[in-house]
């Protein structure tokens, strides 16, 4: 049997369906063979900072036993390694209570967190979401694990998708162990709650082992698998702000049904790869143009990359330029125009093998300057036109930077009944804290600490600065205790930081015992009382 496909019966399009861009596969490989991950397949692969989190899956060879362990492969040396070559990070410390194993669940990452939920750990459908909470410190990735606790029943899921949006998480399909699904859910990060969506339009049929991405508000769903027996290459877009499901038309080259592909976002695109058609897998990648509404062929390297299944039992050593294995139930991410793959498995074996897709630059651009430019202005006095006395010491700044940064600069300085002049006298708050939030303007970086971090809020949400409110809520979200949590809603509440409010309320209530035995309970207003009231029932 041949194997080996020509172009138009891949893509049953014709030639100027295909993209010759300047795209390059390469086989990174590990160092040490000790340090490579067990060959696996249905696992997750995550982002954190320049890190690829992979978690859990069904190891391929030998017992096929199922995983919860945790890998983490550094992308910043990868992308700066010249020979290939690269070390899985073996410096993880893990707190918490570890998940149990399993397949086919979902992972999307969510501010500063990744959300796990559902899958299969081989006797039965999970329901369970679990947060990790990656840090890094001195060159050890920290892993602290958190069970949440939903209000309500959870829907039990296994080869589903999810996508996170705000501080929602949506699950579209999947399977429960008896069924297709169809459905739609949302899950609400915050108060820990499950609705089922009601949706209108052309919804999609049941499917599992499909393919989704989020962009702009946006649901992509692609592929998947109906029933046993056939695969499907529909495309449905979700819109979220009203819950209607659209069944795309794409032009060009649209890719063959396929299960277990995987599709990432990339440069406001979607890139398609891999998967399983019913008689062969793939290795072949496909690009959608969301504006054009477009399916492209990506050829690589300008020559055609074929589909081949297995077609010589010779391993190809070469790493650049040679594709991956055609595979299904591998995982992809994008980081800086590359697409990593790792895993995966064909009808022999499963793989731990990483490969990188790179989008190439005809030029090679200089890093950019401009946070250290803007640094370097910092309280400096050139070319100054307005000083500010704060805590009788002078600050020098540019009205044009904090009026293009923050728009409560900018009426103060366009409105001629003030009539400033060039010199600004600050009164409501201390050196430190008006200097953190200039820092912030010119950098967008700001070091918090607990001892500026509730009259930095203040002052961002006077100068209605959301995003730094919203890094202070993220602040104190994360040091919430018995002793500053009165403190801590009455803040919220007062600057009307809902998210604050909410986690700092649930910790009040986890902790109702310890602190109605104090005094500080008498602090809290009778507003706050009544809702407290309302979180209990």
């Amino acid at each position: 049997m041949d194997y080996c496909m020509r172009k138009t019966e891949m893509t049953d399009n014709k030639e100027d369906d295909v993209t010759f861009a300047s795209y390059e596969w390469e086989n990174i490989k590990a160092t040490t063979a000790s340090q490579l991950p067990t060959c696996r397949n249905c696992h997750t692969a995550t982002t954190f900072k320049h890190y690829m989190i992979i978690f859990g899956g069904k190891e391929g060879e030998g017992r096929k036993k199922f995983c919860n362990d945790i890998h983490i492969l550094d992308l910043k040396r990868l992308k700066q390694c010249n020979n290939s070559m690269i070390s899985w990070t073996s410096q993880i410390k893990v707190s918490g209570q570890i998940p149990d194993v399993r397949m086919g669940h979902s992972a999307q990452n969510y501010y500063d967190k990744i959300v796990y939920y559902g899958g299969w750990n081989g006797y039965t459908v999970l329901d369970d979401i679990i947060l990790m909470t990656p840090s890094e410190q001195m060159n050890v990735v920290c892993i602290d694990w958190q069970h949440l606790k939903s209000e309500n029943t959870p829907p039990k899921r296994q080869f589903h998708t999810a996508n996170i949006c705000g501080d929602f998480m949506y699950i579209f399909g999947g399977g429960d162990g008896k069924m297709w699904l169809s459905d739609l859910y949302k899950f609400d990060l915050v108060k820990c709650f499950w609705t089922q969506v009601e949706t209108t339009g052309q919804k999609p049929q049941g499917r599992l082992q499909h393919s989704s991405v989020i962009y702009d508000h946006k649901i992509y769903v692609f592929g998947g698998e109906p029933d046993r027996s056939h695969q499907l290459n529909d495309l449905y877009q979700l819109d979220i702000e009203n819950n209607v499901w659209t069944r795309l038309q794409p032009k060009g080259s649209t890719p063959s049904p396929r299960v277990s592909a995987s599709a990432v976002m990339m440069n406001n695109k979607i890139y398609l790869f891999g998967g399983y058609d019913g008689q062969q897998w793939r290795n072949d990648v496909f690009m959608y143009n969301i504006t054009e509404n477009q399916w492209e062929y990506i050829v690589i390297n300008e020559q055609e990359i074929l589909p081949h299944f297995r077609c010589s039992s010779k391993e190809n050593t070469s790493q650049q330029s040679s594709p991956p294995r055609p595979r299904c139930r591998h995982s992809a991410i994008a980081y800086k125009n590359t697409i990593v793959i790792f895993g995966g498995n064909d009808s022999e074996k499963s793989y731990n093998d990483v490969y990188m897709l790179k989008q190439q630059s005809t030029i090679k651009l200089a890093e950019s300057t401009l946070k250290q430019d803007f640094s370097s202005i910092l309280f400096s006095p050139v070319l100054s036109d307005i000083t500010f006395f704060v805590e009788n010491q002078e600050i020098y700044a540019h009205k044009i930077i904090l009026a293009s940064r923050c728009e409560y600069f900018k009426t103060l300085f366009l409105n001629e009944q003030f009539n400033l002049g060039d010199k600004l006298a600050i009164t409501d708050t201390t050196i430190n804290v008006f200097k953190a939030i200039l820092q912030y303007i010119y950098t967008d970086e700001v070091f918090i600490d607990s001892y500026i971090v509730q009259d930095l809020l203040a002052l961002a949400d006077k100068y209605m600065l959301q995003r730094l409110k919203n890094l202070c809520e993220d602040h104190l979200i994360k040091n919430i205790s018995l002793k500053n949590v009165i403190e801590v809603v009455n803040l919220a509440d007062k600057f009307s930081a809902q998210e604050l409010k909410a986690n700092a309320m649930i910790f009040l209530l986890d902790n109702k015992q310890k602190i109605l035995n104090t005094q500080d309970i008498n602090m809290l207003s009778k507003e706050i009382l009544i809702e407290l009231l309302k979180f209990t029932k």
